[in-house]
């Protein structure tokens, strides 16, 4: 049986320490950890940020009607740009978890959740690329899809991420 959707995000933001910034953030971990055998039920598919889920978009207005979480809108300082910050109603440790009732799944959230957004996007996509869309070569898919954002070692970056949470491509070198 999965989860109803806002209580997989209410869990990534218990598991995240009760805050979560961005929902890109949010969307790459649920893809995640999917990945890695959470069991959302929910259904992805490839968008501008990589892997995306409109149920689970839609969740968090569920989840902040059921009075589980919170979700401010903010702006960064550099260029405006608007984002999200997801906060976890009530107190973080009576939160009882349903989707990730296993210990190291909110250990990869917590090792995940401060990780750059676009890293986590990256990942993701690469991932996707490999496994979903079964393209032999995703080093180069993913640079002609996400152009600058794989330079400056976000593309290694996200790649030595996913080996670490052993996920393909595992051992590809950009």
């Amino acid at each position: 049986m999965t989860p109803e959707s806002e209580y997989v995000v209410a869990d990534i933001v218990a598991a995240a320490g009760g805050r979560l910034v961005s929902r890109i953030r949010l969307q790459k971990l649920a893809y995640l950890l999917d990945q890695l055998g959470a069991k959302s039920g929910l259904r992805y598919v490839y968008h501008h940020y990589g892997p995306y889920s409109s149920h689970l978009d839609a969740a968090v207005f569920d989840a902040e009607e059921l009075g589980l979480l919170e979700e401010k809108d903010d702006r960064r300082e550099l260029d405006g740009a608007r984002y999200s910050i997801f906060g976890l109603k009530g107190d973080i440790a009576s939160h009882e978890f349903s989707y990730l009732h296993e210990d190291g799944l909110r250990r990869i959230v917590q090792r995940l959740a401060p990780v750059r957004a676009i890293v986590l996007e990256l990942a993701a996509t690469a991932h996707w690329l490999v496994v979903s869309e079964k393209i032999q070569d995703w080093a180069a898919a993913i640079i002609r899809r996400k152009g600058t954002k794989t330079s400056e070692g976000r593309l290694a970056e996200a790649i030595q991420l996913l080996a670490e949470l052993s996920l393909p491509p595992l051992g590809k070198q950009v």
